[in-house]
């Protein structure tokens, strides 16, 4: 079922004379004007005239937005429209969009696990009072909305090549996510959409040697338990192994990311299963049990089926302690009659086994690499001696890495740059691993993390050389490099290929040099501030999931208080206790002060360095990123200034001027790429209309605060 609709969830402030004209001026050239007229109830004419009335450029809309961008237009309806009119924007069915939100990467969590209560918009005729509003919003939205560049030009090319550039195995496996590749369904299309040849040659010249892609085994194999979901399997099996042959001419392996078995929803299992298979069960979902027959068999020969057919995938990165439920043990409380008297790690090690048992058989000689994400200390020590002894087991390096921000105490879990690792529980892993003699894989993460996940890579080079050479010295030569964020093929990796390659006889100053040239040192000490500054990031998880810099300046605001919870990665609200803990507010404030201090001397080093694109590309993407700190900043001055109006209308005044500051400045960053505000499974965060409507919001926000009485 779809997530709940949630009345309690505050609505948006209305930025318009209508709410109508959000829809137009929230999708107008992203989704066509027949949609937007299904919508709305009018013609397309009208929605043409009404978009120019509101100072939006004409024009076609780009059809990209429902392949490559459906993730940003939800984003940008979720607390506009309701379910139905959100599926007729998107032109599909509920089920396809109950897909999207359960498959692409837990988007339904992203946005806040309900669905805000929203009316059925309806278009009508403009009174003359708004139309004279309107005019006012043009007047804004004329100058602004001008901006050519081209979403989602990246590697647009999709012809074959014969491979310019063929990487090595020497120095170990570096893996990453591919920066185009969806979550959700990648093989059902053409893999050139999203994994061109010219992706793969950059992917080749950075020192990349295997891609990890998400795979979901029953759209892979026949399905016994809902034959609908495998019907095009063979489709994917082609385009998959059209991919292996291409990645392959270039010297890089696919490895299928497995979350395996998934469970079913408990009315899909009743019409294909029976009770007396299931494994443990919650209100609405079954466990496939392994330790069942008939599952057991299932799971087994879809592997072997598949990996028959396709030996040469490279690796299999199994997970099986993640938000997906997989085997009885790893959500909960366990009512599986086989399993309740079972350890914990039991059903990990079979299911890692299995996988690893049916691809041998099958004649292929893949990797299977069990990650040990939310594995316990005991999961560990007692579950490894038990793992098929060819297995890899994958830690998360900067787990458990200690911090002191602000003498704030506090650990890492994930997704963490500013932390190098290998912590605690990496080291124990690695140790463990080397004592059973297991091969061992560490997951770090390179190029840009959850810290702030807008930009394709940021200059934070000395740092990531840090972490990997800590992790290399424990012995570790098996890399998985990022998750889907960082994955674009920038120079992070060349660097990291170097090291893994040379080891000790790696030279940094050398390799700066290659890059930079004559400007080598300027670059260098650009990066140390950037470092330097990045050290002082208030690192928790509640901080990288759900404060502002990820949308920065493309937060809307409101002065109405509301109990409205920061979603992930997503719209934050008014909860900065929540989204800052366990860093008291002004800590937290004073914190990112720190970093973006040291950020702009960064930035003031590299716009000294003139005629190499690789340095303009850097200081794009930090001005880009000093914005974000910068946005991150004024939204929790403004939520705390906001509690003590009215007596703070003056403060709210300051942080309004600002904010529209840093409107303009992003303005003016962002078609210098199309990568700014890109993340694959966020598609786009933000886009020039986004910010060009906190600029319409913010006169509106400064009447209000006109018209408090002190």
């Amino acid at each position: 079922m779809l997530p709940i609709i949630d009345p309690r969830l505050t609505p948006e402030r209305l930025n318009f004379p209508t709410k109508w004209q959000a829809v137009i001026f929230r999708n107008y050239r992203m989704v066509p004007d027949a949609r937007i007229a299904a919508v709305l109830g009018c013609t397309e004419a009208d929605v043409a005239r009404e978009a120019a009335r509101l100072g939006l450029r004409v024009g076609e809309a780009n059809p990209d937005w429902l392949t490559r961008g459906f993730i940003t237009v939800i984003r940008s309806n979720w607390y506009l429209l309701p379910y139905e009119q959100l599926v007729t924007l998107l032109d599909c069915t509920e089920e396809r969009l109950e897909f999207i939100l359960k498959n692409e990467d837990f988007l339904d969590v992203k946005l806040g696990c309900a669905k805000p209560a929203c009316e059925a918009v309806v278009y009508s005729p403009l009174t003359e009072a708004e139309r004279a509003a309107t005019e006012v919003i043009a007047a804004t939205v004329r100058p602004l909305d001008a901006s050519e560049r081209r979403m989602f030009d990246i590697y647009r090319d999709t012809r074959d090549t014969e491979g310019a550039c063929r990487t090595s195995a020497a120095g170990g496996r570096r893996m990453l996510h591919p920066y185009l590749t969806p979550c959700a369904d990648p093989f059902m299309t053409d893999t050139r959409t999203h994994l061109p040849d010219a992706l793969l040659d950059d992917y080749a010249r950075v020192g990349i040697n295997t891609l990890l892609i998400h795979g979901v085994l029953s759209t892979l194999s026949p399905f016994p338990y809902d034959p609908e979901v495998s019907r095009d399997y063979r489709i994917r099996r082609q385009n998959l192994a059209d991919l292996i042959e291409r990645a392959g001419r270039r010297g890089i392996g696919i490895a299928l990311y497995l979350n395996e078995p998934r469970t079913l929803h408990k009315d899909a299992f009743l019409r294909y299963g029976h009770p007396e298979i299931a494994g443990t069960t919650t209100d609405t979902e079954v466990h496939l049990c392994l330790r069942v027959k008939e599952n057991y068999d299932w799971f087994y020969g879809a592997i072997r089926d598949l990996f028959t057919e396709l030996p040469d995938i490279a690796a299999v990165y199994s997970t099986t302690m993640s938000e997906n439920r997989t085997h009885c043990h790893s959500h909960g409380k366990v009512n599986c009659p086989r399993c309740a008297h079972l350890p914990a790690w039991s059903g990990a090690v079979l299911i890692n086994n299995t996988i690893h048992k049916a691809i041998r058989d099958a004649g292929s000689r893949a990797d299977v690499l069990n990650t040990t994400w939310q594995w316990t200390d005991e999961m560990i020590t007692e579950g490894f001696p038990h793992l098929h002894p060819e297995i890899l087991v994958s830690a998360v390096s900067e787990w458990g890495v200690p911090t002191s921000a602000g003498g704030i105490p506090g650990t890492v879990v994930d997704y963490s740059i500013a932390n190098p690792g290998p912590g605690p529980l990496a080291r124990h892993v690695f140790k463990t691993a080397r004592e059973l003699g297991l091969g061992t894989n560490a997951k770090v993460q390179m190029s840009c993390s959850w810290e702030l996940a807008a930009l394709p890579y940021l200059p934070l080079f000395d740092l990531e050389l840090r972490h990997i050479a800590a992790v290399a010295r424990e012995g570790v030569r098996d890399f998985t490099l990022t998750w889907t964020l960082g994955s674009y093929p920038s120079i992070t990796f060349d660097m990291v290929a170097d090291y893994l390659k040379k080891g000790e006889d790696f030279s940094l100053d050398t390799w700066y040099e290659k890059h930079f040239g004559k400007d080598a040192e300027a670059v260098h000490e650009a990066v140390r501030h950037f470092c330097r500054g990045y050290r002082e990031y208030p690192f928790s998880c509640k901080v990288a999931y759900r404060s502002a810099k990820n949308l920065g300046v493309a937060n809307l605001w409101s002065l109405t208080p509301n109990s409205n919870i920061s979603c992930m990665v997503g719209r934050t609200f008014d909860d900065i206790e929540n989204y800052a803990h366990p860093y008291p507010p002004e800590v937290f404030i004073g914190q990112f002060e720190k970093l973006l201090g040291e950020w702009e001397l960064g930035c003031r080093c590299l716009r000294e360095v003139k005629g190499n694109a690789i340095a303009e590309e850097l200081l794009t993407f930090a001005e880009v990123a000093a914005n974000h700190f910068r946005a991150e900043i004024l939204h929790a001055r403004y939520v705390l200034a906001k509690r003590a109006l009215p007596e703070s209308r003056d403060t709210m005044r300051a942080i309004l001027d600002e904010e529209r500051t840093l409107c303009h400045q992003l303005l003016t960053l962002m078609p210098l790429s199309p990568m700014i505000g890109y993340e694959t499974s966020n598609h786009y965060f933000y886009t020039e209309r986004d910010v060009i409507e906190k600029l319409i919001q913010l006169p509106g926000l400064e009447a209000e605060l006109d018209a408090m009485r002190p």
